[in-house]
């Protein structure tokens, strides 16, 4: 019974490893798809997103448009951005009854 459990459990590891493998290359693909869109669309989208919950983190990779224009967008909403280097992404705090602010 031992001998068949070891060609099964190396076909595990190698279709989870390879659908690992799949997910990642897609999740690059949206993100780098969604970075080629015009700055209207992607500045719709993100006033799409800042809708009114308390905090959005939204990846850098996603948007190619200057950090100044997401802030407008987002003072625009009543909101205040934070940029974070480490891990490359905003965060967006719903700020109602401040200015937006940059941190």
């Amino acid at each position: 019974m031992s001998n068949s459990a070891g060609p099964w459990f190396a076909l595990l590891v190698i279709l989870l490893t390879g659908s690992g493998f799949a997910l990642v290359v897609t999740l690059m693909i949206v993100r780098l798809n969604r970075r080629g869109q015009p700055r209207e669309q992607q500045l719709a989208r993100l006033a799409a997103r800042l809708d009114g919950r308390n905090k959005v983190t939204i990846r850098a990779v996603e948007f190619s448009v200057p950090q100044a224009d997401l802030l407008w967008v987002a003072r625009s909403r009543g909101y205040s951005m934070a940029y974070h280097r480490f891990g490359s992404y905003y965060e967006f705090f719903y700020t109602p009854h401040r200015p937006g602010g940059y941190a």
